[in-house]
């Protein structure tokens, strides 16, 4: 089971970084061209959203403001944090969630943020009431959030579009994104290609595309992917290894026990599948402790801002990958078996 952490670490990052960009199958998003990544957006003009409205299909439009900027603790200390900046005015059409203090409505607060519970002691706060410093003006935590995780070292900081552009630094007339909310029943496809034809000069996204373009960039053009993919590939060889030498010094301990079945008669398939059992025998009882292992350190890491995924499908997967690997480690002991001198028994 070698290959199980690095699995779920791959697995957890992919559905992490794409979480809340593919929130809302309805839902396009308007960006400047060229966007590499969700958090490194450029900026638009405020005024599209009025042309987008004007598009046939089209039952909304917000401005979104994600810009990366300064925290300063109360002990003095900084940390960089990324504002996401909403209209509580209305139903935002990305917004915080799992609430364990305060609403998405107290976002109407003049000077409120809102935070998450995995980053409070990064941030130094740990209640609402609390007060910091964002890029020199006043803060106050006015709501705190659970697991909403970031795949930077830069939490997610929610705020209203006023605070967001004081904060950040965004002329009035600009923003990072417009969504736009679908109608019910449109071709998004045809939607998009609309949106598009009015606003030549940004690129239209559905949900699913932009969040293909963000996993995209993390696992492939950052390396991040490889990476753990390399590690994970690593597991299975170094596995593939370890029961292929276990196997092998296990038959050569037998090796006059064998000799002697196959003297009284024994098939070569009979011999096969006397190690076939035992190399699947290793691999179970490997795969459950490994297994056992990984749903404890899945558990565990519900509470840190990096989280493993460890779905029922990928424990079935991961199975079929051991014991295959099993099966192929113990192809150079049946070898051995098969190649024993039956007369050596008569010595």
């Amino acid at each position: 089971m070698h290959e199980t952490v690095p699995t779920e670490s791959h697995i957890g990052v992919w559905k992490q970084i794409s979480r809340d960009v593919e929130a809302d199958e309805l839902r396009l998003t308007v960006a400047m061209p060229d966007l590499i990544l969700v958090d490194q957006a450029g900026y638009l003009i405020e005024r599209q959203k009025y042309r987008a409205l004007g598009v046939s299909g089209v039952d909304s439009v917000q401005s979104l403001i994600v810009r990366f900027t300064e925290w300063k603790r109360p002990d003095g200390g900084t940390e960089s944090v990324i504002v996401v900046g909403i209209d509580p005015a209305v139903r935002p059409a990305l917004q915080p969630w799992n609430f364990i203090e305060g609403s998405v409505d107290n976002l109407r607060i003049a000077d409120g943020v809102v935070i998450d519970e995995l980053y409070s002691q990064k941030l130094g706060v740990s209640k609402i009431g609390e007060t910091v410093e964002i890029t020199g003006r006043r803060a106050r935590i006015v709501g705190i959030t659970s697991q909403i995780r970031t795949f930077t070292q830069s939490p997610y900081v929610f705020a209203n579009l006023k605070n967001a552009r004081i904060w950040t630094g965004l002329p009035n007339d600009r923003t990072t994104y417009l969504l736009v909310q679908a109608e019910q029943g449109t071709n998004l496809t045809s939607l998009r290609n609309a949106l598009q034809a009015a606003l030549p000069a940004s690129d239209v996204y559905t949900a699913r595309e932009f969040s293909w373009r963000t996993r995209i960039y993390w696992l492939i053009t950052t390396g991040v992917g490889a990476a753990l993919l390399i590690a994970a590939v690593l597991g299975v060889i170094v596995g593939m290894v370890i029961v292929s030498q276990t196997l092998y010094s296990a038959t050569m301990e037998r090796l006059q026990e064998y000799a002697t079945i196959r003297a009284m008669g024994a098939t070569n398939r009979y011999l096969q599948t006397i190690v076939l059992r035992q190399s699947l025998l290793s691999g179970t009882l490997g795969y459950v402790i490994g297994t056992t292992i990984a749903v404890i350190v899945a558990w565990m890491s519900r509470a840190s801002s990096a989280t493993l995924m460890l779905s029922y499908p990928l424990i079935v997967i991961l199975g079929i990958v051991t014991l295959s690997m099993c099966v192929g480690a113990s192809l150079i002991s049946i070898r051995k078996v098969l190649r024993v001198d039956t007369a050596s028994v008569f010595r």
